[in-house]
């Protein structure tokens, strides 16, 4: 887990709102876990925008690259019209983990007097991941499966050999 201060963690007030954990008395999640789910949120969309920022493996800052196209210059180092995708892939990361985690805590029962279900809860978890997901995709296009330098063979068919 990534215990130092980043470059990023101007963004968690922000990935907290969106994840709805703005309480700051009860947190329900410590900014060592939402930093290391921002920066591996620019980990992972490195893939995305064609290494667009780097992230440092021992400060865990992120800088530019210098193959990236930015609108503008630094500072700051993330432009703004990123800083949402990067939240969404956060939450995405955070809210996977949660899922996978209360995974085996959902199911229901009832006797004569009580009923209890987690199931709806869950349901309601997995919409906000799926939310997430759509709207990340209506800023960035995710990567294809190209194999790099691919070229096209054709093949003969039966009826052009005579």
């Amino acid at each position: 887990m990534i215990t130092t201060v980043t470059n990023i963690d101007y963004l968690i007030p922000t990935l907290r709102l969106h994840l709805g954990d703005i309480d700051s008395a009860s947190y329900r999640y410590i900014d060592d876990w939402l930093r290391t789910a921002l920066v591996t949120s620019v980990k992972v969309m490195q893939r995305w925008w064609t290494n667009r920022y780097l992230v440092d493996s021992i400060t865990y800052d992120i800088s530019r690259s210098s193959t990236g196209v930015f609108s503008f210059n630094e500072p700051p180092i993330i432009q703004d019209r990123d800083e949402r995708p990067i939240i969404l892939m956060a939450s995405i990361l955070v809210r996977g983990g949660q899922l996978e985690a209360n995974s085996w805590n959902v199911g229901s029962w009832k006797d004569a007097e009580i009923s209890v279900s987690t199931i709806e809860s869950s349901r309601a978890k997995q919409f906000g991941y799926g939310l997430d997901w759509e709207e990340l995709q209506l800023y960035i296009k995710p990567p294809t499966k190209q194999l790099f330098g691919a070229t096209r063979i054709s093949f003969s068919s039966p009826n052009d050999v005579e």
